[in-house]
């Protein structure tokens, strides 16, 4: 029954934005600065703290492993994306590649994923293989049985899906498909928050 405006109402709130952190991981700027990462999404020409592929995961690993959810923003086009399987991966086979059984069977049997590079991540988002589709939110890390793992991710897209709105996305996946993480400042490890000036 309170009548508040939108700064009252976000100032109830307890949460503070400048306590939160967006991160990439692109080679056309210099690693360990911060720019206006160039996708239509990022409307408010807001700038991204610029690392390696290896610490982005390592600050997302980070947080998850010690409370943290992560917000991501990635491209979820990709044929191997699924959220009905509730799965995102990228197969060593590209799908035009894959006979029938595979496919059949890909989001049924665990299937060894690409070796993602800094190279094949900028690569794709230069050609705009890699866009600014959806943004979700990481909420755990899970293995299969092989021992691979994946982040759980919870999705906007209802909950009539194979893990009720969730879906599970390889390590390979986030690495070579995320355009950016949003996570709270203490989420990010005291070695890498050093190098971004935090």
């Amino acid at each position: 029954g309170k009548k508040m405006n939108p700064k009252e109402y976000a100032a109830s709130l307890g949460f503070n934005p400048a306590d939160y952190v967006a991160v990439t991981s692109f080679t056309h700027h210099p690693l360990y600065s911060s720019f206006v990462l160039e996708v239509p999404d990022n409307w408010a020409w807001e700038k991204l703290q610029n690392v390696p592929l290896a610490e982005l995961s390592a600050i997302t690993d980070n947080a998850l492993m010690n409370g943290y959810s992560v917000a991501w923003g990635a491209d979820v086009s990709e044929p191997y994306f699924s959220h009905r399987n509730g799965m995102a991966i990228v197969p060593e086979k590209s799908m035009d590649e894959m006979r029938k059984g595979e496919k059949d069977s890909l989001w049924l049997v665990p299937t060894k994923d690409k070796s993602i590079t800094q190279f094949m991540r900028q690569e794709a988002f230069d050609n705009l293989s890699t866009q600014d589709d959806h943004a979700m939110q990481l909420t755990g890390i899970v293995t299969d049985q092989t021992g691979k793992r994946y982040y759980s991710v919870k999705n906007s897209w209802g909950t009539a899906n194979e893990l009720g709105g969730y879906f599970y996305c390889s390590e390979a996946y986030f690495q070579y498909k995320t355009l950016s993480i949003l996570v709270h400042k203490s989420a990010v490890p005291k070695e890498i928050a050093k190098k971004i000036g935090l």
